[in-house]
């Protein structure tokens, strides 16, 4: 290092504003070098004196009152910036939060939906057409390989269910497959028209959200069929048929109070057990 460039560093290397390499260069130069270490100790002598009058001049002081006002609006100042990080932070917290809710709420919905259209096919296509891949075993088989409440189908509802419009009877009780999934299915007749109520197990809605088992839940028109929903502890039964409006209301009323029960008739059956 030449001395012209060692004394260009000599303020900053007071200062301690060098890297660490320039540093270590400068203090080789010093030393061997006897002038640029007399120009550094003269620089620091000024220095020194400059602090030393400041401090001795009374005209030169900080006041008090503005030390204290800087101080107030500093620490203010910092403690805003502070309430706006974390405001944001809780912001950027709560709209995740959000986002998560509202795609599980998505999903949620998207497949009770789906579950809601495979029962529409599943009249269609097995009480209707006689259409399904896989065929119909009976309630008690399905009870023992695949879910016990199948078992409950067999006498709920009845097989003759009086209503306003006319008689249901009971044409067949089965467990069938639609769409890969299973169902406890029974049809019944109302005049040239087909009802079928199908059970199917609910693993979507969480017991504390379901509905009162004895309360029916209206659906939207699927494939030209209506339908309506209710939940046992822990299935989601559906009615299914072409009937007008009018008329499927009053079915449905009157297979809910039946098939109401299957909850409770589950829990003797798993007392009894």
């Amino acid at each position: 290092m030449q001395c012209r460039d060692a004394r260009e560093l000599l303020d900053s290397f007071i200062g301690e504003e060098l890297l660490v390499e320039t540093n270590h260069d400068l203090l080789r130069h010093l030393a061997t070098c006897p002038e640029c270490t007399a120009e550094l100790e003269g620089r620091r002598r000024v220095r020194s004196g400059l602090k030393q009058a400041f401090q001795r001049s009374a005209d030169l002081q900080v006041r008090p009152e503005f030390a204290n006002e800087l101080t107030a609006q500093l620490r203010s100042s910092s403690q805003s910036a502070a309430r706006q990080v974390w405001r944001a932070r809780w912001f950027a917290i709560a709209a995740s939060l959000l986002i998560v809710v509202a795609a599980g709420t998505y999903v949620l919905r998207t497949r009770i939906a789906e579950t809601t259209r495979l029962a529409a096919g599943d009249h269609q296509n097995c009480a209707v057409k006689f259409a399904l891949k896989e065929k119909p075993i009976s309630l008690k088989e399905a009870s023992e390989r695949y879910d016990a409440a199948y078992a409950q189908l067999v006498t709920t509802p009845p097989d003759t269910v009086r209503t306003a419009v006319g008689m249901l009877r009971v044409a067949d009780r089965h467990s069938c497959v639609f769409g890969g999934r299973r169902f406890g299915h029974v049809v019944f007749r109302l005049d040239d028209h087909l009802v079928s109520v199908l059970m199917t197990q609910d693993e979507l809605t969480s017991p504390s959200s379901k509905e009162d088992v004895r309360k029916l839940s209206w659906l939207p028109l699927m494939n030209g069929l209506r339908m309506a929903s209710l939940h046992t502890t822990d299935h989601v039964v559906y009615i299914v048929s072409d009937l007008q409006d009018a008329d499927f209301r009053v079915v449905a009323q009157a297979l809910a109070q039946p098939v109401s029960q299957l909850a409770s008739l589950r829990m003797s059956l798993e007392s009894e057990n």
